[in-house]
């Protein structure tokens, strides 16, 4: 575990790992109970995990296999709140990653007052209909030049600008297939994060990204610097979908943050920043 020197006392104090606060589980797409999620936290030394399955609107599907039934949610609430009445030791908040599309809103507004969820994750996974992380779709030609990525990025400020989210998750998410992109984009994504910042909501170092065919985490570096500079807020999350994975190269996005010029990271469930290992 990291360490580093309290000025003051003039001895070592540990620094735990930041919480995983993006976590799925059989509920929707993931595979595992919320306890056994919160098991693995507990064995890498975590403070804090949250649990935050997929919720979809209408629009999407609702109901898919990726998301939570509509008549399971009492069960997943439960089960998250099981979750932690059984590991005390440790912090199990209850989350949700809700899709977002425009003209969802009322929708999803609804679903997260519906529940007592700690906090709600944005996702940007379709855009205008199209589902561009779907295998199938990854070489279409919608991916030739920049309008996609553009418009992918206005989506994601108009996600942050509904304040119903308290982070918005893997902010570039629209890189992972790792394709060229063909124009500057820059400017889109300026306005994306500030739209963030405006909103204050967060931002994710998604660890698992570096999984998916672009092979790196997201964000990229250079957006991840941006948002330091504009003042975002920062979380780390696994984005797990199977237990082994909660907590995964938190060590590599720690660094990855720290040279973003990060130095401290949000703790969901105080509100505090709290120092980088």
């Amino acid at each position: 575990m990291a360490r580093r020197r309290q000025r003051a006392a003039q001895v070592a104090v540990s620094l735990p790992t930041p919480g995983d606060y993006h976590v799925h589980t059989r509920f929707s797409d993931g595979e595992g109970e919320p306890a056994q999620c919160v098991e693995r936290a507990l064995a890498l030394g975590l403070p804090e995990i949250g649990i935050t399955d997929h919720l979809t609107p209408a629009a999407l599907g609702g109901e898919g296999e990726w998301s939570i039934a509509r008549e399971r949610l009492d069960e997943y609430v439960g089960a998250v709140r099981a979750a932690a009445a059984r590991y005390p030791e440790i912090t199990v908040l209850l989350g949700v990653e809700a899709d977002y599309v425009p003209g969802a809103e009322d929708e999803l507004a609804e679903l997260l007052g519906a529940y007592p969820f700690d906090y709600a994750i944005g996702a940007v996974h379709y855009v205008d209909g199209f589902s561009f992380d779907d295998p199938p779709n990854r070489d279409d030609r919608r991916w030739a030049g920049g309008a996609l990525y553009e418009r992918y990025y206005e989506v994601l400020g108009h996600a942050a600008s509904t304040g119903l989210f308290d982070i918005l998750a893997h902010i570039d998410y629209i890189a992972l297939w790792g394709h060229t992109v063909g124009a500057d984009v820059s400017a889109a994504e300026d306005q994306a994060l500030r739209a963030i910042a405006a909103a204050g909501a967060a931002v994710e170092v998604n660890t698992t990204g570096a999984l998916e065919p672009a092979g790196r985490m997201h964000p990229a570096p250079d957006l991840l610097a941006r948002a330091c500079r504009l003042g975002i807020p920062l979380v780390f999350g696994s984005d797990a979908h199977e237990v082994e994975q909660v907590g995964w190269e938190f060590d590599s996005a720690v660094a990855l943050a720290r040279q973003a010029g990060y130095r401290t990271c949000l703790e969901l469930s105080s509100g505090a920043q709290t120092p980088l290992p």
